[in-house]
């Protein structure tokens, strides 16, 4: 009979701590996910001013607005059809553009690229833009040739025709290239521009290429944003 009750009250005790810890609000806390942040969303980084992944519009200008990059260097090719050398670009842009100069003169029957346009200060994107409207010319502080990653390009010195934008569109990426205003104004902020081609590395430039999706167009679905019109 003593055995029964030392059994019986050792449960109770069991069961009453049991209930105790379940109504414990520190033990039983229940745990909060956090938010994942942007660059764990995509797996790029697209906020850092260095970073080759830095999404750039009005909403999402650089965090310095007058940032300069470090590593310009002028554009070291051979196979451009103007003098490449007048243009700089970031260092691995630059290395990796002249590549893809070379492939397009190789794969275009001698067919060269021309630079019009690479690498701009934040006081000439400022000057620039006063004479141009929105939809075209970003502001100065948010243009992706301020980051030194940026090339308008067209075709032994003419704009870019159908079969040497198709070439792009087809092997830019190997290179790390992307047309970034692709969409139109209600998906990319911006008129279509053929020309102008955005390093942004192999990775995201390839990834935007098999999904068939524009830079804007997948940082605002990625992050659940509206767009930045």
């Amino acid at each position: 009979m003593m055995k029964k009750g030392l059994l019986l009250a050792g449960l109770i005790l069991a069961g009453g701590a049991f209930a105790a810890a379940n109504l414990d609000p520190i033990l039983f806390r229940p745990q909060i996910q956090e938010e994942p942040t942007l660059n764990q969303m995509s797996g790029y980084d697209l906020e850092s001013d260095f970073s080759f992944e830095k999404f750039l519009d009005n909403k999402h200008p650089f965090s310095n607005k007058k940032y300069e990059p470090t590593d310009l260097q002028a554009v070291n090719s051979d196979f451009t059809f103007n003098n490449a050398r007048k243009f700089q670009l970031r260092k691995k842009a630059s290395e990796q553009f002249a590549d893809m100069a070379w492939h397009f003169w190789d794969e275009n029957k001698g067919k060269r690229l021309s630079i019009n346009s690479a690498y701009r200060s934040f006081s000439f994107q400022e000057i620039l833009r006063k004479g141009c409207s929105a939809n075209h010319c970003a502001e100065a502080g948010t243009s992706e040739h301020q980051a030194g990653l940026a090339l308008d390009l067209g075709v032994n010195g003419r704009t870019l025709d159908q079969k040497s934008l198709t070439w792009l569109k087809e092997n830019a990426h190997k290179r790390g290239f992307h047309q970034t205003y692709q969409k139109g104004e209600n998906i990319d902020g911006k008129k279509i521009e053929p020309w102008h081609w955005r390093y942004v590395g192999n990775k995201l430039a390839t990834e935007l290429f098999e999904k068939k999706m524009s830079f804007a167009e997948r940082f605002y679905i990625k992050n659940l944003d509206t767009p930045h019109i």
